[in-house]
């Protein structure tokens, strides 16, 4: 989409909805992945383009980034008026100016494309990370005008630029019906930072469990499916389970192992009935939530749905790939792990939330469409097991990644 037809007399245009649906399955790429792929050191720009109070108002939220990323050279981008009172803090590599809102304009006014071509015409370095401290949305559109690999800023639904980190913009919903309680601006800058930082640290076992009471090594040497789930509509086809278990006991030496509760087991019986005797470990309705994580560690990999289960298996460091639906929003629910990558089909029509299947209109094809390839080739990107490693080369290429 261009930036002239977003504006609509100054004010951004709401973008039309995507058509349902992708050919095949794909990948996610979460901003901590992008994140992490910047180093250690990456160039941070802040944007703070309104008046000198809100300047002010934002100084704790720079001294958290410039904690956060002490390698880090933090440059700014302020009104021109700023500029000298930003420098004598001594926080910034390197100051820049652009008059956008000025001295005294007292009614705010949504940026538009001749104001990001002529952000853009200043030639700025590109920077790793741009971060906009502005609380509301009327600038938002001029990040566009700046080179960057990951833009963070606060968000509010008519805007229509996806920021790849954001907060919900709080200031507008408070003025639409006055709040009980309130945040005060500097503390919501500094939760933004602290959004920002802890996509960039959201990596390792994210959770510590007691050992349980599950013999060591039941699951060694397998790929454990939890084709189970709560809400039907965030379901795998059976098809697609029993595909996938065949594929895996078909070329690796590697055996299948299905945990969930009672109602799976028609589907296990499925799956059993495809493969070769005595390549299946049936661990459905035996054991306890709390003996999981104990059965689920020495696993090769873990592939389950949008589920909590498949959340503990990330958490715990097992290689986890999640067969993501439509019914969530995969930018906020996504399971988090060191070795972890979500597969899904990129639905025009998501997040839906719809509670049941029969409501969906499209025959659920936002499941339907991942099929097990896809999903093998997730796993042999994500895994550190020989047998599934030694897939790689073999498997299609654009499905092979880093974990997110």
């Amino acid at each position: 989409m261009k930036l002239r037809d977003i504006f609509r007399g100054g004010k951004p245009r709401k973008p039309r909805v995507a058509p349902l649906g992708a050919p095949a399955a794909q990948v996610w790429t979460s901003p901590s992945n992008t994140l992490r792929a910047l180093g250690p050191s990456p160039s941070i720009l802040v944007v703070k383009l309104d008046h000198i109070g809100d300047f002010i108002t934002a100084l704790p939220a720079v001294e958290r980034l410039r904690a956060a990323f002490p390698a880090s050279a933090i440059s700014l981008l302020c009104a021109p008026f700023v500029v000298e009172l930003a420098r004598s803090t001594g926080l910034f590599a390197a100051v820049y100016s652009f008059d956008f809102f000025g001295a005294r304009m007292q009614a705010p006014r949504f940026a538009n494309a001749d104001d990001v071509s002529e952000l853009k015409a200043m030639g700025l370095p590109a920077h790793d990370i741009v971060i906009d401290l502005r609380q509301e949305d009327e600038a938002r559109a001029l990040l566009w005008g700046l080179d960057a690999k990951v833009r963070a800023g606060f968000a509010d639904p008519s805007n229509p630029f996806p920021l790849d980190i954001a907060l919900p913009e709080m200031e507008r919903c408070m003025r639409r019906k006055p709040w009980p309680a309130m945040t005060h601006a500097s503390t919501r800058l500094v939760l933004l930072v602290e959004a920002l930082v802890h996509a960039r640290d959201m990596r390792g076992e994210t959770a510590r469990f007691a050992a349980g009471s599950v013999p060591v090594g039941k699951t060694q040497n397998c790929v454990i499916l939890a084709p189970g789930t709560r809400l039907g509509i965030k379901g795998w086809t059976a098809e697609g389970w029993i595909g996938l278990a065949s594929v895996v006991v078909e070329r690796t030496s590697l055996d299948i192992a299905v945990i969930g509760r009672g109602e799976e087991a028609e589907t296990v019986a499925r799956i059993a009935s495809a493969l070769p005797p005595g390549r299946l470990r049936d661990f459905v309705g035996q054991v306890d939530l709390a003996d999981l994580p104990a059965l689920m560690r020495p696993a090769a990999a873990f592939v389950g749905v949008d589920t909590g289960t498949t959340h503990l298996a990330a958490s715990i460091g097992v290689p986890t790939v999640a067969l993501f639906s439509g019914f969530a929003d995969i930018r906020v629910w996504a399971p988090v792990g060191p070795a972890t990558v979500v597969v899904h089909a990129g639905a025009g029509c998501a997040p839906c939330g719809l509670p049941s299947e029969p409501l969906c209109p499209y025959q659920r094809r936002c499941m339907s469409v991942i099929d097990p390839e896809a999903v093998l080739s997730a796993m042999s990107g994500v895994a550190a097991h020989p047998e599934l490693k030694r897939l790689r080369t073999a498997l299609q290429p654009e499905l092979v990644f880093a974990a997110s």
